[in-house]
């Protein structure tokens, strides 16, 4: 039995939301500490350059590209456990449901699965690769960036649904 998972819709789109979310609290963050804006997400080019980490600092472009690419390939992928797993859920649900109990879904889900994550990059893997955020930020700040990071992954569905419901309005008489 096959999950409905839309690629796109499911998972990019939401990677790629939280992935610029978190990389806007990533910089916002730096700047109220006054650091640059581009240390944190530069910092996760340690998983390429490890003797490089104290560079990010005053990152070079390579260091900003990798990290960007590496954290939102991270993000997307995050979004796919994050849309998988709401898909194995959702099949166990009736199928009359209430979009709001689908909302609530989802943000719980978004929730616990950007705390795994926290976990999962700062207790279970390596040291090597962590996020790298640490060499910059303090935790309330790394604490801002994965609430971002937990809102992009809801973001795409309430804009959709706000759209669709704004069409469904609009089209009455």
């Amino acid at each position: 039995m096959a999950l409905e998972v839309r690629p796109l819709e499911d998972i990019v789109l939401p990677g790629l939301v939280a992935g610029a979310l978190s990389t806007l609290a990533l910089g916002a963050c730096a700047r109220l500490i006054g650091k640059r804006a581009t240390a944190p997400v530069s910092a996760v080019s340690h998983w390429v350059w490890p003797q490089e980490v104290n560079q990010t600092a005053r990152p070079r472009p390579r260091h900003l590209v990798t990290g960007l690419a590496i954290h939102h390939l991270m993000s997307i992928g995050w979004a796919a456990v994050n849309a998988y797993t709401l898909a194995a859920v959702q099949e166990t649900v009736e199928a009359a449901r209430a979009s709001r109990a689908e909302h609530r879904r989802r943000v719980a889900l978004a929730s616990a699965l950007t705390v795994v994550a926290a976990f999962s990059d700062y207790v279970i893997v390596p040291k090597r690769f962590t996020p790298g955020f640490e060499f910059h930020l303090r935790v309330p700040q790394i604490t801002v960036v994965y609430v971002a990071f937990g809102a992009g992954l809801v973001a795409p569905f309430v804009v959709e649904d706000f759209c669709r419901r704004r069409r469904v309005a609009t089209a009455r008489p």
